[in-house]
């Protein structure tokens, strides 16, 4: 093994993906000269006889990843934490994470095409009345009735990001008015300002009454948790949808469940829950102005090859900011927690 080469651990669960990202690692080692041990699960890392040998810690398990992670800290040798995930809350718990100075990094943008498709199926789905054509096809019923017209309507997107900008081009293509919200407006992308008006949060009260669809991508941070609450549900229009495909610890869930029951919006969009999987006594399943997916928004054939795609970009990042002090791709923001 020659000198310069990199060792990389990667901490995985031992599920379908996990085994993905395990072959695609051992795929790239000739290519990038570096070399990775594999672990599927937490246990067996206190079996490595060197476990601060690593230059790089690569985790697909945010379940016990934040206590190896912790651990892999105190080696002298570490130089880069990347997480086969866009979010990294799981790990930014712990304030020894967060205050670390080793850089971490994410698979931003692997999961925006996909998602973004599927937020275009949730707008359509309430906007073209699926539930009433679908409701009256079972009960044999020809019963023909209005549909929105989406160049009518608007859509305000709550955490404006890389993903947000991804369903705001598909969105702006419908000819829906898009609207914007994000901590700081000023580092938006001239792409991102092409397809929609952005906002400072201080006017997302404002904002909201005038939104035909809210769409909540939200990261989970302190200051998201519980975020969208009964105050901010009251102050959309009663024929408003919700939709959630960010966090769902970002919604106060006993409020929005007592806003759809109340008629206090009109339905919603769900893809995440506090807890997954959906127990089978939610009300969440019963209601019939709810549209929901078990965390699936995402996942699609080829979800898991975009995220090794993107990894590979931050890879060729880190290894060129070792020799010539180059920027990592991908940083995570740990005090913002994205």
């Amino acid at each position: 093994m020659s000198r310069s080469q990199s060792r990389f651990l990667f901490l995985g669960t031992g599920n379908a993906p996990s085994k993905f990202f395990e072959s695609a690692l051992c795929r790239l080692q000739p290519t990038y000269n570096f070399h990775v041990d594999v672990l599927q699960s937490s246990a067996a890392y206190s079996a490595l006889d060197a476990k601060h040998g690593y230059d790089g810690l690569l985790l697909y398990n945010s379940k016990d990843g934040a206590s190896i992670l912790k651990d892999q800290l105190a080696s002298e040798r570490l130089r880069w934490v990347h997480c086969f995930t866009a979010g990294v809350d799981a790990y930014l718990r712990d304030p020894t994470i967060r205050s670390s100075k080793i850089p971490i990094t994410n698979v931003k943008s692997a999961y925006s095409e996909h998602l973004a498709q599927f937020v275009v199926f949730g707008v359509l789905f309430f906007a073209k009345k699926a539930l009433h054509f679908r409701s009256s096809q079972r009960a044999k019923l020809w019963a023909p009735t209005f549909v929105e017209d989406v160049k009518e309507q608007s859509i305000l997107i709550v955490g404006y990001g890389d993903i947000g900008t991804a369903c705001a081009k598909k969105l702006h293509g419908l000819g829906i008015t898009v609207m914007g919200v994000k901590s700081r407006p000023e580092s938006s992308s001239d792409d991102s300002k092409q397809y929609a008006q952005i906002h400072e949060v201080g006017q997302l009260e404002s904002l909201l009454p005038t939104a035909d669809y809210v769409l909540n991508l939200l990261p989970l941070t302190p200051a998201t948790q519980d975020f969208f609450d009964a105050k901010l549900f009251s102050l959309m229009k009663t024929s408003a949808i919700y939709m959630n495909f960010g966090r769902g610890q970002t919604n106060n869930e006993v409020d929005l469940l007592a806003s759809l029951k109340a008629g206090e919006i009109a339905g919603a969009v769900m893809d995440v829950f506090k807890q997954e999987p959906l127990p089978g006594d939610s009300e969440f399943y019963s209601l019939e102005n709810v549209f929901l997916t078990p965390h699936s928004a995402d996942d699609t054939a080829n979800t898991h090859d975009n995220a090794v795609r993107v990894f590979e970009q931050v890879l060729q990042s880190y290894l060129a900011s070792q020799e010539s002090g180059n920027a990592l791709l991908n940083v995570v923001d740990k005090e913002r927690g994205y």
